[in-house]
């Protein structure tokens, strides 16, 4: 789960709305707005415009979509937002001294589409077709190093004078379209795998690395049950999953590394091993790396919002 760096913040001077106070910049393609609140509410409406990418870059919130279960939001995630469609939104935790923040990116839902057709057409298989529905459910995401990447371009872009900024994002946006499709496709074969829904070589792969997470996994391994050559994997795999072999199997065991230092309270060491982590340095290393804190951190921030 990566996070994008945070934008300063509005100027305790020039604060005139302590709910979503909103600056942004507007595009041919798309409009960019950071929103900000500095106070507590419970079940605040939210809508926007167009299909919309919103990130969160300080604080929590907690969303409940049209299935009105409450998930925890939190820098290192996204919501993919349908046009016209309402969220609730509790600012639990907003104060002026600590406030929320959040990026959104609103595109018009004809570009969404045009780009899918386009993805569908060079790939000639209609690899996208069963993510139409992206745009008519909101969908919650964990953000990866290209989503980050590509958002940041997108803001210091927005922000600059550069005067073919116009040209620069159009070509971005469709980096980012595809790149949130493939977040949407990782999704839906990572519910196929929870249910042991073999019904693809991907998902069937997911499932093997899960049931597998504790042995070393080989490259070898997962082209066995993918029944692909090396050089189709590899391509296949990237452009289906968004992310590299090695790079899943990582997200997997820090998945499992979270869940056993919270819930069953093990130490770092015992922990690093238990998930199938070869040391707990290395084990750090890449906590922090993809959560930018270390493990020690993360049980003590969570223990605190327990308490």
């Amino acid at each position: 789960m990566q996070k994008i760096t945070p934008i300063p913040l509005i100027s305790d001077s020039k604060v005139s709305e302590l709910i979503e106070q909103r600056r942004g910049f507007s595009l041919n393609t798309c409009e960019l707005n950071i929103y900000e609140t500095r106070k507590a509410v419970d079940n605040f409406p939210l809508s926007f415009n167009g299909f919309t990418i919103t990130s969160m870059l300080r604080g929590t919130k907690k969303v409940r979509f049209k299935d009105l279960i409450s998930r925890e939001y939190v820098p290192g995630n996204t919501i993919i937002a349908p046009a016209k469609k309402e969220l609730k939104i509790d600012f639990v935790e907003s104060s002026f001294k600590n406030p929320t923040q959040c990026t959104a990116l609103t595109l018009d839902n004809t570009l969404v589409k045009t780009q899918l057709n386009e993805f569908n057409e060079l790939l000639n298989k209609g690899s996208f077709s069963k993510n139409l529905d992206v745009l008519d459910s909101a969908v919650f995401l964990y953000n990866n190093e290209e989503l980050v990447s590509i958002q940041q371009k997108i803001t210091a872009i927005a922000a600059s004078n550069d005067p073919f900024k116009e040209i620069h994002v159009k070509i971005l946006l469709k980096e980012l379209v595809l790149c949130v499709l493939k977040m949407k496709h990782l999704n839906i074969l990572n519910a196929d795998a929870a249910e042991n829904t073999n019904n693809t070589p991907f998902a069937a792969i997911i499932n093997f690395i899960r049931q597998n997470i504790y042995n070393t996994i080989s490259i070898e391994d997962l082209l066995q049950v993918s029944c692909m050559s090396k050089s189709t994997f590899y391509r296949a795999f990237v452009d289906q999953l968004g992310v590299s072999p090695y790079q899943l199997i990582i997200n997997e065991r820090l998945k499992i590394a979270k869940n056993l230092l919270l819930e069953e309270r093990l130490s770092i060491k015992e922990t690093a091993y238990a998930s199938g982590f070869s040391s707990p340095n290395y084990f750090i290393r890449l906590f922090k790396k993809h959560e930018g804190i270390t493990p020690k951190q993360f049980v003590n921030s969570k223990l605190n919002t327990f308490l």
